[in-house]
């Protein structure tokens, strides 16, 4: 009985040691694993995890108007220059309009700012148009990297009511010290913006205009007016953006690209 117990136990031990020898450990060191997915995300991630800021306003360095405008040309050359220097590296268009009238000021601190003029800090701006989003977030970057960004305004994560989407920042330029706004765009909704939206804009504003003249809020007539009017500017911002989502994808995995509707 224990001859045969011991012969089983051998048999087992042999079967064992057997199984163990055919196991084979791969001590390689591990490949990482591209997921193009994920790659994809980070570009639409980095622009919606752009962080609007909070707090209070900025200020110039000064409430008096003539000294600003004083600075003005300084400042928007100084702009140009910087603006110049990233969209030949990024690869954007660059559009420097006109500094903003003084009267258009003395108007819009009165308006908005109670007669303060250290809050206006639109009187030097510029715009950097981009024709994606990987493109939108370098310029930024580059942006962030020569000037003191001091305001945030992500429109992209948070569209206005229009559908209307933009990154709006406040800048501090190292020399002139004066902030500046600049405008960072895609093409498409640029576009958009300067072509049937303004006339929306200026429907819209003038059924405001109107009520406020008046001394009285909307009434419920202007009100669908003016929802009416968003509603169509919203289809055009809502399918230029859904374009740019659908680009992204293509870049990494055409597969992704379809007619099934996209999340705004």
């Amino acid at each position: 009985m224990n001859r045969i117990f011991r012969t089983f136990f051998i048999f087992l031990l042999l079967l064992t040691t057997r199984n163990a020898i055919a196991v084979t450990v791969d001590t390689s060191a591990e490949k990482p694993i591209y997921d193009v997915s994920h790659a994809l995300v980070n570009d639409l991630d980095s622009l919606f995890n752009l962080a609007s800021t909070a707090g209070a306003a900025p200020i110039q360095y000064t409430d008096n108007l003539d000294q600003l405008y004083e600075r003005a040309p300084l400042a928007q050359n100084e702009l140009s220059r910087l603006l110049n220097d990233i969209s030949q590296t990024c690869h954007t268009q660059v559009i420097i309009p006109e500094i903003k009238t003084y009267q258009r000021a003395q108007q819009k601190i009165q308006r908005k700012f109670e007669g303060d003029a250290s809050y206006i800090t639109d009187i030097a701006r510029a715009t950097l148009v981009a024709d994606d989003v990987s493109t939108l977030m370098r310029s930024y970057h580059a942006l962030n990297q020569s000037t003191e960004v001091v305001q945030v305004k992500n429109r992209f994560a948070e569209p206005k009511a229009s559908g209307y989407r933009d990154v709006n920042l406040l800048v501090k330029l190292p020399e002139s010290e004066m902030i500046v706004e600049v405008q960072l765009h895609l093409a498409k909704i640029a576009d958009i913006k300067s072509g049937p939206e303004h006339q929306v804009y200026q429907q819209i504003q003038q059924i405001e205009d109107i009520a406020q003249a008046e001394h009285r809020p909307l009434n419920d007539f202007e009100m669908m007016q003016i929802v009416h009017l968003r509603q169509s500017s919203h289809k055009l911002y809502h399918k230029a953006w859904l374009s740019y989502k659908r680009q992204s994808l293509a870049q990494f995995d055409p597969t992704h690209i379809g007619d099934q509707p996209q999340a705004a």
